[in-house]
């Protein structure tokens, strides 16, 4: 008889187990959903014949990803987006002539006067590798309609340099699309990437997406 008892004593739960009886609320309902579809993106372009001194605005990343509606008219897919580094390859320059300089300014708010630059040596190509400074603007959300004239950063870079924009989006939920840059001809229903500096200047061209007409 005591060696029973002595048994019973000893039962009880196994260590670490968690409790997963009806009592546990829990367990009767699913955690909280965000169904707004947020990524990482990577956006590259291309400086094909043009070189100079080029500055981005808030509004030309959130034009970066459209989809015509008409003929001659897009709306964003991107109703938020957030700059997470931005990287710049430029060709060695011939040998025997001058170095080729490339350059980036962050222009954002709270942001100190920060200029990163690097130039191509013989065989050797230029490179640029820049985060937002912390604590900037630049490190923002950029929102439509809040403050999309608000210049992030500023570039000078050579003819046939390649630029990647590392970003985070948000993509349009239940909110009204808002329109993108002006086209024309574009095919209704077609996705459509913008240039980086913007459908009016049209010289960095996004890298595999159709080019906005």
């Amino acid at each position: 008889m005591m060696k029973r008892q002595s048994l019973r004593k000893t039962r009880g739960k196994a260590p670490g187990r968690k409790n997963t009886s009806l009592g546990d609320r829990s367990l009767l309902r699913p955690p909280p959903f965000i169904p707004t579809l947020s990524l990482p993106h990577k956006f590259r372009f291309v400086n094909g014949a043009n070189s100079g001194n080029f500055s981005i605005s808030r509004g030309n990343l959130l034009n970066l990803f459209v989809v015509a509606t008409s003929a001659v008219t897009t709306a964003r897919l991107v109703e938020g987006i957030r700059l997470k580094r931005v990287q710049i390859w430029a060709n060695p320059s011939a040998l025997g002539t001058a170095p080729t300089t490339i350059q980036l300014e962050w222009l954002g708010e709270n942001s100190p006067s920060t200029i990163v630059s690097s130039s191509t040596m013989g065989i050797q190509p230029g490179y640029v590798s820049a985060r937002p400074p912390p604590s900037s603007s630049n490190r923002w959300w950029s929102m439509s309609g809040n403050q999309e004239s608000d210049p992030l950063f500023s570039m000078v870079v050579p003819v046939d340099c390649v630029i990647d924009v590392d970003t985070e989006v948000r993509l349009v939920e239940q909110e009204s699309p808002t329109a993108g840059d002006v086209p024309a001809g574009a095919t209704l229903g077609q996705v459509y990437g913008d240039y980086l500096d913007g459908l009016a200047s049209g010289k960095l061209a996004p890298i595999g997406l159709a080019t906005l007409p």
